[in-house]
């Protein structure tokens, strides 16, 4: 893992058309985030779709998920047990698990599929509930998903090509816990799992709820798309997906956010895109104190070796 600081110049950067409505017409929300790499975010004026633009490169975003991200995200570049209950993960993927109990989405025998599994806590949860599970993972991470693994009990993909180039049996279940919003093309890669689905397979999505933002953190380079409602359904719609279930809740220790559930059976209608506009003051509004937020992350980079400067000065006394 890298420690230089990653940044961006135009040759990193691409613009690209909306995935919904295809449209190419953007407004300006926001042109900084969270930490200050030159991010803008637009709204689509055809459907409403507020998301980067524009955005990074998939060279880009892989040399970013390979050497840089757990040092921006996470606290730990090795998992451990102990990091996961820090972090109350195993409270919040139990939780999601007992929500797919209770609406009969998840019974004994399925076969699940956990994309963006990361260190496995999800599958962990859901064969601590239902043993009889086959439970198959995708994590691009080798140091997470050898983890994940051993955590989880679970067959382990870094891409869902590999998965599916390993000819598995139909899922029965998919889980993607905080995972559309980080993905290139969300319309194209939930068309490209269609075919690995059962008949009656459940797609169950949960992603940050864009109308519940409230600081400039909200905004940063792993996530590409900010959904609301709307948006959600359309993107579910437009890759050929059945809506069941839209709703908000708040995850333990998470953002509030917005969880669905899909079947891979063809909408009997494909709504139209309507831009309602959801969340773009919301956008403006965390963007407005940005000088703020920068200037937080300035003064504790500045402070810091002063710090250990006037710790070893006081130890040398």
């Amino acid at each position: 893992m890298s420690t230089s600081p990653w940044t961006l110049d135009r040759s990193r950067l691409e613009h690209v058309a909306c995935p919904l409505c295809l449209g190419l017409e953007f407004e300006r929300l926001a042109a900084t985030d969270r930490y200050d790499m030159g991010i803008v975010t637009v709204g689509c004026l055809g459907c409403g779709l507020v998301m980067t633009n524009p955005q990074p490169t998939s060279e880009a975003i892989e040399d970013f998920y390979s050497r840089h991200y757990r040092r921006y995200y996470r606290q730990s570049v090795a998992p451990t047990l102990s990091y996961i209950r820090a972090l109350r993960i195993d409270e919040r993927t139990s939780a999601a698990v007992d929500f797919l109990i209770e609406r009969g989405e998840l019974r004994p025998g399925m076969a699940v599929l956990d994309i963006g599994a990361s260190e496995g806590s999800m599958l962990r949860a859901v064969g601590d509930r239902m043993p009889t599970t086959r439970r198959f993972a995708i994590e691009p991470a080798a140091a997470l998903g050898d983890f994940a693994v051993q955590h989880a009990g679970c067959e382990m993909h870094t891409s869902l090509c590999e998965f599916r180039d390993s000819q598995p049996e139909p899922v029965d279940l998919v889980i993607m816990n905080h995972v559309l919003e980080h993905i290139k093309n969300p319309v194209q890669f939930l068309l490209s799992m269609k075919p690995l689905l059962a008949p009656n397979a459940r797609v169950y999505i949960d992603v940050p709820d864009l109308r519940e933002y409230r600081k400039l953190s909200a905004l940063h380079i792993a996530h590409l798309y900010h959904f609301g409602p709307e948006t959600l359904a359309h993107t579910a719609a437009r890759a050929g997906y059945t809506v069941h279930l839209i709703e908000k809740h708040a995850p333990p220790k998470h953002p509030r956010s917005l969880r669905c559930v899909l079947s891979p059976t063809v909408p009997t209608t494909l709504p139209e895109p309507v831009n309602q506009r959801t969340g773009w003051q919301v956008i403006r509004s965390c963007a407005h104190h940005a000088w703020y937020a920068h200037g937080k992350r300035w003064i504790r980079r500045t402070a810091a070796p002063l710090l250990v400067f006037g710790r070893s000065q006081h130890r040398a006394r």
